[in-house]
């Protein structure tokens, strides 16, 4: 197994784990990174004189998987999905309603070349479908059963993995952030049961060891510089108390050192199912998220640098 912590605000990401790979006792790696960024695009056809001239592209935000569980399994569902994301969505119209409509398409689009088309099949900026985290989760839950169902009846073993999809994401030309939690521990009939949710702003979510998790989580809300003190939490991000004398930034940044005072000790630790490197992914409201790995041998510096 593995630990990975995440939280976020409207203006920041935070995720953090261990890089280490293990099948039963045995280490097989331990630099491995399970905080992962990937390209989202779709292709847009291009009309001209009645036929598809070239394919321009809609590039979507910033986004990222973090994942615990099996790694033979999780490979496959990574590939499969970064490779549609990357290469095979391709906008259309429907075909009753006429509304632009991205579509999954395992010629990549080459298929189109060969119809025919009015010039009003052209699309309009505001026409544009956005690439949000919900749209990519809709993929991603797809992906997931199918790869899933497929390991269970050739590994005859349940399913065992869980991602973190998270990043910035843009509609209307206004940037904002957001994550899902996606689950697959079991079959029911036979079929892939996956548990979906949405996480909230200012809230600790974690993936990983159970028996770890449960504990470090406990420890880490029990700590004094963890627990928000607002009167509200709204769409718009998080209000303050009046005689609150900290800026949120600096709440955030005292927030966000209490996790990593809580997870680097237990990849340092090198015990059991977690260990090895650490990565750190983290953007703040002026700055694109950035991710670092950390060998093990320098964390005790890392961590020295939070007291």
């Amino acid at each position: 197994m593995t630990i990975v912590a995440f939280h976020y605000t409207r203006d920041d990401l935070f995720a953090i784990s261990d890089g280490l790979i293990s099948r039963g006792d045995a280490r097989v790696t331990e630099e491995n990174k399970k905080i992962l960024s990937f390209k989202t695009c779709y292709k847009i056809p291009k009309i001209s004189l009645g036929r598809l001239n070239y394919f321009s592209e809609y590039l979507g935000g910033n986004f990222y998987l973090a994942y615990a569980g099996n790694y033979t399994l999780i490979s496959n569902i990574v590939n499969e999905f970064t490779a549609i994301t990357s290469r095979k969505l391709v906008l259309y119209r429907d075909q009753v309603s006429g509304a632009p409509t991205v579509y999954q398409r395992e010629d990549e689009g080459e298929g189109l070349r060969s119809r025919s088309y009015w010039d009003d099949f052209n699309f309009t900026d505001s026409e544009l479908v956005p690439v949000t985290i919900n749209f990519l989760a809709n993929i991603l839950e797809r992906v997931m059963r199918s790869c899933a169902q497929d390991f269970a009846r050739n590994a005859m073993q349940n399913p065992d993995v869980e991602l973190i999809l998270f990043g910035e994401q843009m509609v209307n030309y206004r940037r904002s952030t957001g994550a899902q939690v996606l689950k697959c521990k079991g079959l029911s009939d036979g079929a892939p049961t996956i548990e979906r949710f949405c996480v909230m702003p200012w809230s600790l979510v974690c993936i990983g060891d159970p028996v770890v998790i449960l504990e470090t989580v406990s420890a880490i809300e029990r700590d004094s510089e963890f627990v928000i003190p607002i009167s509200v939490i709204n769409d718009s991000g998080i209000q303050f108390e009046k005689e609150q004398t900290e800026s949120p930034h600096v709440f955030l940044r005292k927030r966000l050192n209490v996790i990593k005072k809580n997870i680097i000790p237990l990849i340092l630790k090198n015990a059991g199912s977690i260990g090895g490197s650490c990565t750190i992914a983290q953007s703040g409201w002026a700055s694109r998220v950035e991710v670092t790995t950390f060998k093990n041998e320098h964390l005790e510096f890392e961590l020295s640098k939070l007291t």
